[in-house]
């Protein structure tokens, strides 16, 4: 009988144990404290597990997810820099082919100013132009017909439909070259700094290789000059 009756309370002691031990262990986890057992209670998503807790402790050694990257990885802090010097680069390049149409527009607009001063203007208000054989056309480029030409007169310093003509496509061709430089400024250049300057979701190499690539594959034709003589090619 003695025998029958020690088990139950041996299994009793040893649940009491086991329960203990395992609150001890709960504790030391919960505290985030190694005790070189394997963790049971814990999930390996918890703050307090030990390779979290490694993982939250390295990253808060950085400011951001980027200043880790370039501490950490040799080879991406050396692609970047290399992006962000061609994205400087190509913004310079862009600056200044911007202040040269500007300044070609504005010259443009001048000689427009003298060009339609000096031209004969009909009774409607209407610019009209006369060509080097003898028709005369509208500043809007509509030929006008004999009948509504045959009494116009043009005076010796009245401008010729061809320098009309040709100032109006240099105007036209610096007005499609801004908006050109324009796009490009806004569609590759400004979106290259803003994911640069993500520090909490920096661009990865490949992402960083293809802003890189962008830059000079789809600058417009205008910014090929800009771009050899500002170092921006490479």
């Amino acid at each position: 009988m003695g025998i029958l009756t020690d088990k139950p309370q041996d299994t009793e002691i040893d649940s009491k144990i086991t329960a203990k031990l395992d609150r001890i262990d709960l504790n030391n986890e919960m505290a985030g404290i190694d005790t070189g057992k394997s963790w049971r209670f814990l999930s390996s998503n918890s703050p307090s597990h030990p390779q979290v807790r490694k993982k939250l402790e390295t990253e808060r050694e950085f400011r951001s997810m980027l200043d880790m990257l370039l501490t950490q990885d040799p080879h991406y802090a050396a692609l970047y820099k290399k992006v962000t010097e061609k994205v400087e680069k190509a913004q310079q390049a862009v600056d200044l082919a911007l202040v040269d149409i500007n300044k070609r527009l504005e010259a443009s607009d001048r000689k427009f100013q003298v060009l339609r001063e000096n031209a004969v203007q009909l009774q409607d208000g209407t610019k009209v132009f006369q060509s080097n054989d003898g028709s005369i056309y509208t500043e809007q480029g509509k030929r006008l017909s004999y009948e509504k030409a045959r009494n116009i007169k043009f005076s010796d310093n009245a401008p010729s439909w061809e320098n009309y003509k040709a100032e109006k496509e240099n105007h036209d061709i610096a007005l499609r070259q801004k908006e050109e430089v324009k796009n490009y400024q806004h569609d590759v250049l400004d979106h290259a700094t803003k994911r640069m300057n993500d520090k909490d979701n920096p661009p990865s190499k490949d992402e960083l290789e293809d802003i890189k690539r962008d830059i000079s594959e789809k600058k417009p034709e205008v910014l090929s000059s800009y771009f050899y003589a500002n170092g921006a090619s490479a």
